[in-house]
């Protein structure tokens, strides 16, 4: 079925698409996103029932100028549409799966063929190549169990890699890096900086060419971590399980847009694009997933296109860093919104951290729990004044509950996620973690 539809090549993937020029990737890109959205409407019945139902046609769009003529979609849009959002010509035994953790909100599956996952999977090799990496490296991935069985062959076969699962203790971790002879670290942003922090608390560290996390918010405290156990500075990839890398840093530290396989959006709450440099939330269009097609997907993310440019030969628009998850800015019974960077800096001045690990859990915007994991010399007193900085910013309506755990436990996909959210967007009606009002006096972005 897949024969008439187009996949890019590796040699384009890793060559030919970050060098051209952006009018020629453009003009690719506009031809692309034609294709894909005329399938989707012939063969996808979730999509031409909701855009009839909305009033949008496929001869209405010529390229990503018309984008915002389309109506967005969302995670619950499409796990509610069960199998009309899948081509029902796509025999069952070709198809591969994947589930994101729902620690942002409710989980989804998306099913892929083999050509499908391999173009995201070259783009993901892609962003570790334009950091350095190169296939004779020893590198260490660490993510869950089935990101380690669904590596593509060339990694099998090709790369010198080890793997490290989430439930592996820290000193196994620790032991895999070190007889490993890692010189290169990629995966899990919350297990990386753990991994990181473990290592510094040992007093030493293990130097390494490259480090690329993902799968969170890379905030600035875990970015020195990192920085500070592998003598490495780390490039930060941003994507989703549902799409792929969507931008990652080059050398110079600059995120490109995966500008040949993603049309990338900011825009406001009415779906309309907002200016360069302003903040906004991520909508993305994957260009090559016809099998279940994600188009104007709102990521839930808060982020700005970038006015500047970058000198690293890297052709691919700019993005500023992700913020963070709409879901991750923590609601107060006043009204307004509380940055997950506040968090990591409750303990500033408790005279130290006394906690190895930590999650705070949102019930109700008056309802937080902070789970921990104490350090070894944990201080009470310290981490009285950490719940005190909470009940201040978040307001005296507000029930601050600190709950003692052995460890913090990990999503079923293996990730380890610092906030967790069990309030809806639409709850929280009136806050837009994109309005100026509203994120004025919030910390910096990562940089």
């Amino acid at each position: 079925m897949h024969d008439e539809l187009t996949f890019p090549t590796l040699p384009q993937i890793f060559l030919k698409s970050p060098r051209r020029s952006p009018e020629a990737l453009g003009r690719t890109v506009d031809a692309q996103l034609r294709m894909l959205v005329r399938h989707a409407y012939e063969r996808i019945p979730f999509y031409r029932d909701y855009w009839k139902h909305t009033g949008f046609h496929p001869d209405d769009l010529t390229g990503r100028t018309d984008l915002p003529a389309i109506p967005m979609v969302d995670k619950d849009m499409i796990v509610e549409a069960g199998q009309s959002v899948l081509d029902p010509c796509v025999p069952e035994e070709e198809l591969d799966t994947l589930s994101t953790s729902g620690t942002s909100g409710r989980a989804i599956t998306i099913r892929r063929t083999i050509r499908e996952l391999r173009v995201s999977r070259r783009s993901y090799l892609r962003s570790l190549f334009y950091v350095g990496a190169r296939p004779w490296h020893r590198f260490v991935t660490f993510a869950s169990t089935w990101l380690h069985s669904k590596r593509g062959l060339f990694v099998r076969k090709i790369c010198k890699t080890q793997h490290l699962f989430p439930k592996d203790s820290l000193d196994q971790q620790i032991e895999t890096l070190k007889s490993f002879r890692a010189v290169g670290l990629a995966g899990q942003t919350g297990g990386l900086y753990l991994l990181a922090r473990e290592l510094l608390r040992r007093g030493t560290h293990h130097p390494l060419k490259f480090l690329a996390p993902t799968g969170a918010t890379l905030m600035p405290e875990m970015r020195q971590t990192m920085r500070d156990a592998f003598l490495s500075e780390p490039r930060d990839l941003y994507g989703a399980v549902e799409l792929g890398a969507v931008s990652w840093q080059c050398r110079r530290g600059n995120y490109h847009v995966d500008a040949d396989r993603m049309a990338v959006e900011i825009v406001d709450d009415a779906g309309k694009p907002v200016p360069h440099g302003q903040t906004g939330q991520v909508v993305c269009t994957g260009l090559y997933g016809y099998t279940m097609p994600l188009i104007r997907y709102r990521l839930l993310d808060v982020a700005a296109l970038s006015v500047r440019t970058c000198d690293c030969g890297i052709q691919f628009p700019l993005m500023e860093p992700v913020q963070g998850r709409i879901n991750d800015f923590l609601p107060t019974p006043q009204g307004d919104l509380v940055s997950p960077h506040f968090l990591f800096h409750i303990f500033d001045h408790a005279g130290g951290s006394p906690v190895k690990e930590w999650r705070v859990i949102q019930r109700a915007p008056e309802d937080l729990t902070y789970e921990y994991v104490p350090e070894d010399d944990f201080s009470s007193a310290a981490l009285e004044k950490g719940m005190q900085a909470i009940r201040e910013r978040f307001g005296a309506k507000t029930q601050v509950r600190a709950v003692e755990v052995s460890s913090i436990p990990m999503t079923p996909n293996g990730k380890r996620t610092c906030i967790v959210s069990q309030l809806r967007t639409e709850d929280v009606t009136g806050m837009r973690p994109w309005d100026e009002a509203v994120t004025a006096g919030m910390a910096q972005p990562c940089n």
